[in-house]
């Protein structure tokens, strides 16, 4: 046995650089929504439903139902009724969006002022990156990331507050907890593979260059990020509950959705390390986004099915076009 146990890897945390730790957080968090699949329905509904789809499930309000959907609806359950404490508005959905804005100018401010957070943590990565010989990333790339970052979170934010309609509908508290630790461990990976160029910038001026590669996933962004807006406003425009079937609606059930993972695979693109199409932690953080809207996704077209009908949604694609 002891022959056995020294056969096999241990994974100590505290051997991790900060890039692979944020790689981590991302890879255990979509893998905890995956493993959540594999539950049944009542018990996968009463975790992973949120906003609309949270509504009451039963007559125990005693309030007679409205709808058929709602009068066929099953009985709640004990996860349901465990999941019913520590509820939130769902419109506290804003402050991922104030997070994010948040630490994207912590982190400006602390490449500013040359900030001892910044140091420690990126001398950190960067000696990781010297031993183990990992590609890093261009200041060029870095910066760039980082604005792009900003822009999305300020702009989130802005439709928080402008476009989109104030609810109270509920979500999970942990659903609220799990979205604020993506959004400060994203802060950080879109500029922890940049660390070995921060560290030079700060004793010399680093060259401005940008490639064709940076360039491409920018300009993928901004189309991004334009569609996505297109679809928030169009959502706000209208009334409760109407079944969306215009523009990029038509073909996908969650387009909103199907912009916001090809805004990080875009932003994964401009961060990548030199010689590499992709930045492994931004990667990873895809694959958050892809577990966890996929989810959403799939339970919004089952509920849209149920309350609008099936025909309704037949032919049009959950989030991902030809695949999903």
């Amino acid at each position: 046995m002891d022959n056995i146990s020294k056969l096999l890897p241990t994974l100590d945390v505290g051997d991790l650089s900060p890039a692979e730790l944020c790689q981590a957080f991302f890879i255990v968090s979509a893998g905890s929504i995956f493993m959540l699949q594999v539950f049944p329905d009542d018990m996968r509904r009463a975790l992973l439903d949120y906003g609309a789809r949270r509504e009451p499930r039963s007559q125990a309000t005693g309030h007679k139902a409205k709808t058929k959907a709602e009068a066929e609806a099953p009985k709640e359950g004990f996860l349901d009724v465990l999941t019913s404490y520590g509820q939130l508005p769902h419109s506290w959905f804003i402050h991922f969006y104030i997070t994010s804005v948040s630490w994207s100018i912590f982190w400006g401010w602390q490449f500013l002022s040359k900030g001892s957070l910044m140091r420690t943590i990126a001398e950190t990565q960067h000696q990781s990156a010297v031993n183990t010989q990992s590609p890093e990333v261009e200041l060029t790339g870095t910066l760039v990331a980082w604005l792009l970052m900003s822009s999305q979170g300020i702009r989130r934010l802005s439709e928080c507050i402008f476009v989109m309609k104030p609810g109270s509908s509920p979500m999970w508290f942990v659903h609220w907890a799990l979205g604020l630790a993506y959004y400060t461990a994203l802060g950080t990976s879109v500029w922890i593979q940049g660390s070995g160029a921060i560290l030079r910038s700060w004793e010399s001026p680093q060259p401005i260059h940008f490639t064709p590669q940076i360039i491409i996933g920018a300009a993928v962004f901004g189309f991004a990020g334009s569609q996505q807006n297109n679809c928030h406003k169009y959502l706000a425009s209208l009334k409760k509950y109407t079944f969306p079937n215009e523009g990029w609606f038509r073909y996908l059930i969650c387009p909103h959705y199907t912009f916001e993972c090809l805004l990080y695979l875009s932003l994964a693109v401009v961060a990548a390390p030199t010689g590499s199409v992709f930045n492994k932690p931004v990667l990873c953080s895809l694959v958050f986004v892809l577990a966890n809207l996929g989810a959403t996704a799939y339970g919004t077209k089952v509920w849209y099915a149920k309350k609008f009908g099936a025909d309704k949604v037949a032919g049009r694609w959950t989030m991902i076009p030809f695949v999903f």
